[in-house]
């Protein structure tokens, strides 16, 4: 008696919900999938590249004769399309943000070079790196501009710091005082060596003065 069979049947197309499933299913079909590009490529001397990412999100790559040399030529032949794009307001907006942010980047690294190299000068002779005049001898106006900023930053920070410390009761047991007294109306002031001088009232407040000024006057 003859064997009935269901026959020759169409596999119906549809995302597998089997995670095991569906991973077997992805590598037997992905190697199929650059099984007959190769076979394309030989048979016809086609140039193939293809990118395959897995459901968990893993990058898979074949090209002939060389994947790199394929995307590059794709891109190269694009560039028109991509130079539209790049054209967008908000694409231009981002690529000047980020433009500004990489050139902000390297004035902040070339000015705390700039800085340590001072500080490594003077530090064997007993100065504080601010204290050095010639610091800014070779400065240009860009330069400077940035150096005078960094200097208003430091003096920020010093006021921030002695204002907590006068609060909380002290005032910079290290920092050789020279001068401390309250007059009649509750003032204090307070000069530390030549270059440093500390002000403040009765709420605590307090100023700093560098004597940077002669520099950028």
């Amino acid at each position: 008696k003859k064997k009935i069979t269901r026959g020759r049947q169409k596999i119906q197309i549809k995302k597998l919900e089997d995670k095991n499933s569906l991973q077997v299913t992805f590598s037997k079909r992905r190697s199929g999938l650059f099984s007959k590009a190769m076979e394309l490529c030989v048979l016809c001397g086609a140039e193939v590249g293809i990118i395959v990412f897995s459901p968990n999100g893993k990058i898979f790559l074949a090209g002939h004769p060389d994947f790199d040399k394929i995307l590059n030529r794709y891109l190269d032949q694009n560039h028109s399309s991509l130079d539209e794009v790049n054209t967008i307001p908000c694409v231009q907006q981002h690529n000047k943000e980020y433009e500004d942010a990489m050139q902000e980047l390297e004035k902040e690294k070339k000015r705390g070079k700039m800085i340590e190299e001072e500080k490594k000068k003077n530090k064997s002779n007993g100065r504080f790196w601010w204290q050095e005049g010639n610091i800014i001898d070779d400065m240009g106006i860009e330069e400077l501009e940035e150096y005078l900023k960094a200097m208003k930053k430091l003096k920020g920070k010093v006021e921030m710091r002695v204002n907590e410390i006068m609060m909380n009761g002290y005032l910079a047991p290290n920092m050789n005082l020279e001068n401390n007294h309250r007059d009649a109306f509750g003032n204090i002031n307070v000069n530390v060596n030549e270059d440093i001088s500390v002000s403040g009232g009765i709420d605590g407040g307090v100023d700093f003065d560098f004597g940077f000024d002669e520099h950028f006057n």
